[in-house]
């Protein structure tokens, strides 16, 4: 069934989602997912006060933390599927960084891909965002028991600069790097209508993937170029883990343009609850209230 967006009024952004499935022109898409973070805020944007938090209490827990979930998005085709990004993976999160407030898994991406019906040895492809921990987590060489990740048969296709040896000195990110990894350019399909869309800063090749649901409308999943639906009224708030700021604002600032497009759509993996939706008339990000797929 095609489901067409609708706005809703309902915009906590305190919920993690669910793993949740939505058909949208000839694509189905499903969000897998596996971990939580609540993060702090102003340790977050560090170019932010807590007076700026007042008008987006909205998108913050009771006790004013940021609610962002991590998982992978899985895109179906007819008979194709890839995945694009790897969850987070067996970190622990015990140790957590000074922006972040807390962590746990509130969901196993094996266990969600499971329920799915879907064998991670059959998923062909797997295309990242970029390589950060929190995105690259059961792709890594110790992402289960054995040297091949939970994809063992899977390519892993990257925007070019994200595998730079003088960025990621401590060896291989991802199973069977060298072998196993392909780097594209802006624009590359890597599979029917998926597209690259280079949105460097975040990292020096963060990657946007454009999608072409088929009945003219596109949505982007855009990994960390943007963290949170604040983002989109304050594309001059950094991110703490930016690699270029300056870059970054730039990506960011193409993004919300592109966003506010007619027929385009985003997929936030940080979102919250707020994961797909777009950017309205007034500059703001409208989430979908499209519930009735999921599951």
């Amino acid at each position: 069934m095609d489901n067409t967006p609708q706005h809703h009024t309902d915009d906590s952004g305190t919920r993690l989602p669910g793993l949740w499935t939505r058909t949208i022109g000839e694509l189905t898409l499903t969000y897998v997912p596996d971990a939580g973070v609540a993060m702090i805020p102003t340790r977050v944007y560090p170019a932010s006060v807590e007076e700026d938090w007042s008008a987006h209490r909205h998108h913050m827990t009771d006790v004013g933390h940021l609610a962002m979930g991590c998982g992978a998005l899985l895109v179906e085709r007819g008979g194709s599927r890839l995945l694009l990004d790897a969850g987070h993976g067996r970190i622990s999160g015990e140790d957590t960084e000074h922006f972040q407030y807390g962590f746990e898994h509130v969901r196993n991406l094996p266990e969600s891909l499971a329920s799915l019906g879907v064998d991670p040895a059959e998923l062909e492809t797997v295309a990242f965002t970029h390589l950060h921990d929190d995105h690259s987590g059961w792709a890594r060489p110790d992402a289960v028991d054995g040297p091949h990740s939970l994809f063992p048969n899977a390519r892993w296709i990257v925007g070019e600069g994200e595998l730079r040896s003088d960025d990621h000195p401590s060896g291989e990110q991802l199973a069977g790097q060298k072998e196993r990894t392909t780097s594209v350019t802006d624009g590359v399909e890597i599979a029917e209508g998926v597209r690259a869309w280079s949105l460097p800063g975040h990292t020096p090749g963060h990657t946007a993937w454009v999608l072409d649901t088929g009945d003219g409308r596109r949505i982007v999943a855009f990994g960390d170029a943007m963290h949170s639906p604040v983002q989109v009224l304050h594309p001059d708030w950094e991110v703490v883990l930016d690699y270029d700021r300056a870059e970054a604002e730039r990506s960011r600032r193409r993004l919300v343009d592109f966003l506010a497009q007619d027929g385009v759509y985003g997929f936030g993996v940080h979102f919250a609850d707020q994961q797909l939706g777009t950017v309205d008339t007034t500059g703001r990000w409208r989430p979908w209230n499209d519930r009735a797929d999921a599951r």
